[in-house]
């Protein structure tokens, strides 16, 4: 009669690499404890920590079969572990590129033919947490420390985290990353990272916004720390971001015989655009992780955003900016004490620039999703509009999009509190997600056209050219998530051209008393067409983005 060893198992690795260990506890049918196993790796990996502790855990295994006189033969193995990237890749699910992890795979499979059948799943941390102890447990007594009693890696009785960051994992291929270490994009086929969370952890709502306190939590966009990246308070770097307000455009929605329509203006944030929430989770990070320089090609705003956030955190900081960019943003950007360059032709010029330079010099390159944290700043932007609509989301959301961070924020926002309802059982954010619209200019807009086209990727766009600076983006590194994104809210992609820019800007400048950024000018001159397309059929109300200020730009032909 065939009977099943159960095996807890994790490896942990105090960076990447760094001293690794792997823990395993093995239990009987019964429920009973046959084995407790602290091993140490030496330096490694955190992925390949934890293909090694898997292949500890047959080893375990098969000790328990001969202490009990059967043949493996028999005896089906299920080993539970925290890892997706191993669970993921050993049920087939993908194919990894690293040739380590492809040999240790092999090497495992070899193994479990021993057994009569070896599954894997994947569980949360906290279920593992006796196998974690163990790992952990391995690295201090190789490292001559004495184990921390477990209490002190808990919060306190009745306490949550201040962050549930959990993993990175890649958004192609699915590799799971530690997020101790100092990750770019992925290791494997450069695809762009994003941040997991414990969204068991998750405590809701937040606290803040009503009050006045001293914490960046009390009056910025950490009231969102439990899912934001940055794991120790004294780390945040803020200059009180987020909080936005959020306007009603009466003379629009007159105009358009829709619903309401509101504007979010991210005018108001430090440095006069949205760009200050992604950096101010991203140097905040970066600074937690032990980077003393930053490097970021711009075509404007972000530039400027992560010049600020880099002075006040007392990072060295280095931009790349097209030649052809406004002078205004490169006075900006030297204000605040960092290295300016500019070069010929677009973007991807200088975000060449940039990489050229950090491989011979100690700079940490945060260009759009050449990063994970960039991203979870902008998310707060979502979270905000999910609060002020009472615990749900607004019908539609209209995004201006070049790189496509904060479209991409959205849907992640929207994903993760889904997630967290149905993990809490009591469905509170397992509303239905909002409709979600990207908005670019005609001059340069492949988001838009491979949507119109039905493909899956983007590609670079040619002869990019438009007013509004932060849409000339030829070709968005995330153009493939932007897509998936709209697809599965059920939104859409429109273009417009320069010329109902400059008219809309001057229009909500005199009739709405709002300067807005062209961007944001661009999202709502598309509203029109949005509506006739039938895209904001049954909707109640309609969210626009205005990304940044007018102030901030060079005047406008025509205004």
């Amino acid at each position: 009669m065939n009977t099943t060893l159960v095996c807890r198992s994790d490896g942990a690795s105090r960076g990447n690499p760094g001293p690794a260990g792997a823990g395993i506890v093995v239990s009987g049918p019964d429920g009973r404890e046959r084995r407790a196993i602290s091993v140490f790796l030496g330096e490694t990996t955190n992925n390949v920590a934890e293909y090694r502790a898997l292949i500890e855990a047959l080893a375990a295994a098969t000790e328990v079969c001969g202490e009990d006189g059967v043949d493996p033969a028999g005896i089906s193995v299920v080993i539970k572990t925290d890892s997706q990237l191993a669970a993921r890749q050993i049920a087939g699910e993908y194919r990894t590129k690293n040739a380590g992890l492809i040999r240790l795979l092999a090497a495992f499979r070899k193994a479990a033919q021993a057994f009569h059948r070896v599954e894997v799943v994947c569980v949360p941390r906290g279920q593992n947490s006796d196998a974690d102890r163990l790992a952990n447990e391995a690295i201090d007594k190789a490292l001559g420390k004495s184990p921390k009693p477990a209490a002190a890696a808990k919060p306190a009785a009745g306490a949550s985290p201040y962050s549930c960051l959990h993993h990175l994992e890649c958004s192609r291929c699915g590799e799971i990353l530690d997020p101790t270490g100092l990750h770019g994009s992925c290791p494997s086929c450069d695809g762009p990272l994003l941040a997991r969370y414990d969204l068991s952890a998750l405590r809701w709502p937040p606290a803040g916004a009503t009050r006045v306190g001293l914490q960046p939590e009390d009056n910025s966009m950490w009231r969102y720390h439990q899912l934001l990246p940055v794991v120790a308070p004294h780390y945040v770097v803020s200059l009180g971001e987020g909080l936005s307000p959020l306007l009603p455009l009466s003379g629009v929605e007159g105009q358009l015989g829709l619903g309401r329509i509101f504007i979010k203006d991210e005018g108001q944030n430090p440095t006069g655009t949205f760009k200050a929430r992604g950096a101010s989770a991203a140097v905040s990070r970066l600074v937690e992780l032990g980077a003393g320089a930053c490097a970021v090609p711009t075509a404007g705003n972000a530039g400027a955003a992560f010049a600020a956030y880099a002075a006040r955190a007392g990072l060295r900081y280095l931009t790349a900016m097209p030649s052809d960019t406004p002078e205004s943003v490169r006075l900006e950007c030297e204000s605040y004490g960092g290295e300016v360059r500019t070069v010929p032709g677009l973007l991807p010029d200088a975000a060449r620039y940039v990489k050229d330079r950090a491989k011979t010099e100690p700079w940490f390159v945060a260009s759009t999703f050449d990063e994970p944290y960039r991203v979870e700043g902008k998310k707060t932007l979502a979270f905000e509009l999910f609060e002020a609509f009472g615990s749900r989301w607004p019908d539609a959301i209209v995004f201006p999009v070049g790189g496509g961070v904060a479209l991409v924020a959205a849907w992640k926002a929207a994903l993760e509190l889904a997630e967290a309802g149905a993990a809490s059982g009591v469905g509170l954010f397992a509303a239905r997600l909002p409709r979600l619209f990207a908005v670019q200019a005609t001059g340069c807009s492949p988001v838009v056209r491979a949507f119109a086209e039905g493909l899956e990727e983007t590609s670079p766009f040619p002869n990019a050219q438009t007013l509004a600076w932060g849409l000339r983006v030829p070709g968005p590194k995330a153009g493939f998530l932007c897509l998936k994104a709209l697809r599965e809210t059920g939104g859409g992609a429109v273009a417009v051209d320069d010329e109902s820019i400059r008219a809309v800007a001057e229009r909500l400048c005199r009739h709405e008393g709002l300067n807005v950024a062209p961007e944001g000018a661009a999202a709502v001159a598309a509203l029109p067409l949005i509506a006739r397309s039938g895209g904001f059929d049954g909707c109640r109300e309609v969210v626009v983005v205005n990304t940044g200020s007018g102030l901030k730009y060079a005047p406008v032909p025509g205004r």
